[in-house]
């Protein structure tokens, strides 16, 4: 049985990954249609980010699709394999501390205060 997918046929290997990776057909399919499109060595890649989908009917399902890479092959018609592209796929808030940071200036801010705890407090006498 040969399964398409919004006109493109899908591989035996695809179709693995696509069970593996736990990505469904409809996934694969608005990665096909709203997806940036690139090309590298005669295949055509469709990768999923937030801006690809702004403005579109899987904008409420950024976090399910952000990263998504279908890869095929418009020679011949076919969905070469399906995988999540990692780097995409994690997103953190550029804007908030990062956990290294937050980490190292907690242990300075204990430092500070064990040192004003600690430090005697050195008057002189008049002899």
């Amino acid at each position: 049985m040969v399964a398409t997918i919004a006109g493109w046929t899908l591989t035996e290997h695809a179709r693995q990954r696509m069970q593996q990776r736990a990505v469904k057909p409809w996934m694969v399919r608005a990665a096909l249609e709203w997806g940036e499109e690139t090309f590298d060595q005669g295949l055509q890649r469709f990768t999923v980010t937030d801006k690809a989908l702004e403005n579109t009917p899987y904008e409420a399902l950024k976090e399910q699709l952000r990263g998504l890479c279908v890869v095929v092959n418009p020679a011949e018609g076919l969905i070469v394999t399906v995988k999540w592209c990692e780097q995409l796929r994690r997103r953190r808030n550029r804007f908030a501390p990062s956990p290294r940071r937050s980490v190292k200036n907690f242990a300075a801010q204990q430092r500070k205060e064990k040192w004003a705890w600690e430090t005697p407090t050195i008057t002189c006498k008049e002899v």
